[in-house]
């Protein structure tokens, strides 16, 4: 395994566990940045799936591949089956990929605190007697960042750097709900750091699992390719016309240019953009 592959899995896993340091103390991030951050990174998404990874999944080093009957519905339907997939793991998730907690209990009584206590940091008891739904998001959490990681390392050993940085981008607001979660519920430092360890290698060891225990087929790939470009697709257009981001704004727009300039300007894999 090279070392850009290593680096790489570094950078996705750090981007997430470095969050753990607003736990001690109670520490919490501006709902503006997050905002802005999650609205960059969903259009860095969304145009990066065009830009990069839709080229890819109709790349064939087999030049007969695409002469195979049906290969092209079958591609095609992957695509589908990626945004059904997302869709059933947001009824775990309640939407944490969008950069929100979409607990309606949750919702309601940070909304109540903010109104009554808007300088003091929240302290969650409406699950104090029942079962949050902690569990239920950090298992469909991991299985949606052990997906998006299936093909982030070609079977040349070239990484998708679009998916790369989309999967970091995006990766930042899921991290910062997941703390805010934890200091919700007062988890402690060390079981909230495990659990975010636990989401950020995920990542890796999907990648991992497809170079390794997956067949080297360049179909199989590219089906591998169109459910993740699905599931990102659901998650980036939710971001973009989320409620929450709704107020259309100069910054808004000035944020998604920004995602679409720089998604062009990532460096595709070498056989997709040789120059």
């Amino acid at each position: 395994m090279s070392t850009t592959i290593i680096l790489s899995y570094i950078l996705i896993v750090a981007g997430i566990v470095i969050w753990a340091a607003l736990i001690p103390g109670g520490k919490h991030v501006s709902p503006k940045f997050t905002s802005y951050i999650t609205i960059f990174g969903g259009a860095f998404l969304f145009a990066s799936c065009f830009i990069n990874l839709v080229p890819h999944i109709f790349l064939a080093d087999d030049p007969y591949r695409f002469v195979t009957p049906g290969i092209h519905f079958k591609i095609a339907a992957s695509v589908m089956v990626g945004f059904l997939i997302q869709l059933l793991l947001e009824q775990l998730t309640r939407g944490a990929e969008h950069g929100h907690n979409h607990c309606p209990c949750c919702e309601e009584e940070t909304e109540a605190h903010e109104h009554h206590h808007p300088h003091l940091p929240h302290q969650g008891h409406c699950h104090s007697n029942s079962v949050h739904p902690v569990t239920g998001l950090i298992i469909g959490l991991s299985i949606h960042a052990f997906l998006e990681g299936m093909p982030l390392v070609d079977l040349d050993g070239d990484i998708h750097q679009g998916l790369l940085y989309g999967i970091v981008l995006h990766n930042i607001p899921i991290a910062l709900v997941l703390v805010g979660l934890f200091l919700n519920n007062r988890y402690g430092f060390w079981r909230s750091f495990s659990l975010l360890l636990l989401f950020a290698v995920m990542t890796p060891l999907g990648s991992l699992f497809n170079l390794y225990l997956l067949p080297p087929n360049e179909t199989l790939q590219s089906l591998i390719m169109g459910v993740v470009v699905g599931i990102l697709l659901h998650v980036s257009v939710n971001i973009l016309f989320d409620h929450d981001h709704n107020n259309f704004t100069l910054v808004k727009l000035l944020l998604i240019l920004a995602a679409f300039v720089a998604a062009y300007f990532t460096p595709g894999c070498p056989e997709i953009y040789p120059l």
